[in-house]
């Protein structure tokens, strides 16, 4: 994990805005957990890569808006010479906004607005939240992770898919929670058009979040990305984003195809959106079922992915030390029914091979 050798003083953290004010305020704030050592202050991005160097902190906090060298071209720089878990603290990430999936798209482990007395959250909340996402950070191995380069070429015509999913291929279901906008954009990015097989991430937000998001992988993907709604059999090569107002679930037709179920799977009252969704397809692909859970809170897909592996079908969960939330992966691990751990800067050779993953 980042920075194990100075744990021992604390996670050491540098401070990053070109406010005095907010900058203060952040570095008190962190400091009232004891865990916590606010290391630095910087006031731009160019202080904050000297800084970077010279202190080597554990976790960086970080504004988007300040001179010189803003929060997102610093953070590519941290990124691709560092890799050190970055938080951005800044007014323009808003879940859903762009600049958020920006700062995933180069690096960021998660993102906060800045500490205000907002009518919908108190003051003594937002402290808690910032202090847990550094503390999270901290914990977070991000390994290879690093500023993705690779752009689609805007000369190339996306396609709706290569034809309609035939159990040629695999169908690769994902369940994401907290820490997903920034594992996935590490993983569908990097898949390339030659890519066959379906899939299909649940996302545990609003749809008001999981529609910009889709359109955002698209306009940063080879392969096309869509939205779950409205499409009654799925395409091979093509991503489909579904949100937690769509009830994702899969089923078999009269004819042996697998198509999309809008009245989702008819599971037990208390079984949560992944655990349906993984259920369902390991009932309607059987072995070309691919079952995989990433960060997220809570249990959901413990119980999915067992209905996959009794299918014949793969089992994957995210590495515990590269989540944000390592809850759900920890859900699956107590249930021994998994074939592979895999951090996410790995899972896109997962995606496009799953069947060099089966142990058998």
């Amino acid at each position: 994990m980042n920075g194990m050798n100075n744990r021992q003083m604390g996670i050491r953290v540098l401070v990053v805005d070109d406010s005095a004010l907010m900058a203060n305020q952040i570095a008190r704030i962190l400091s009232e957990d004891p865990a916590i050592e606010v290391i630095g202050r910087a006031k731009d991005g160019i202080e904050a890569l000297q800084m970077v160097e010279q202190l080597k902190p554990d976790v960086i906090t970080l504004d988007v808006e300040m001179p010189r060298m803003n929060g997102l071209t610093a953070l590519k720089h941290i990124m691709v010479k560092h890799a050190i878990p970055t938080v951005m603290i800044s007014a323009l990430t808003q879940e859903g906004s762009r600049a958020a999936f920006d700062a995933f798209r180069y690096g960021a482990i998660d993102v906060i607005a800045k500490p205000s007395r907002r009518h919908d959250e108190s003051l003594e909340g937002q402290k808690k939240d910032i202090i847990a996402k550094v503390k999270r950070a901290a914990d977070i191995r991000i390994g290879k992770t690093r500023y993705l380069r690779i752009s689609p070429d805007p000369l190339l015509s996306k396609t709706n898919g290569k034809g309609v999913y035939d159990f040629s291929s695999s169908i690769i279901a994902v369940g994401a929670g907290t820490g997903g906008y920034y594992s996935l954009l590490k993983i569908v990015p990097s898949l390339p058009a030659e890519f066959n097989h379906v899939v299909v991430i649940l996302l545990l937000v609003a749809s008001r979040y999981a529609e910009p998001f889709a359109a955002y992988l698209d306009a940063h993907s080879v392969i096309p990305v869509r939205t779950i709604r409205g499409v009654s059999q799925p395409q091979r090569g093509v991503c489909y984003i579904a949100s937690l107002e769509d009830y994702p679930a899969f089923s078999l037709t009269a004819g042996a195809s697998v198509r999309f179920d809008p009245g989702g799977y008819p599971g037990i009252d208390d079984t949560g959106p992944v655990d349906r969704m993984l259920t369902s397809l390991a009932e309607a692909a059987g072995t070309m079922a691919v079952g995989v859970v990433m960060s997220g809170p809570g249990t959901d897909g413990a119980d999915g992915i067992v209905e996959i592996r009794k299918a014949g079908g793969i089992g994957v969960v995210q590495d515990i030390t590269n989540c944000v939330d390592p809850s759900m992966p920890l859900a699956v691990l107590r249930k021994g029914s998994v074939e592979e751990i895999l951090p996410d800067y790995l899972m896109a050779e997962l995606f496009m091979d799953p069947e060099s993953f089966r142990r058998g």
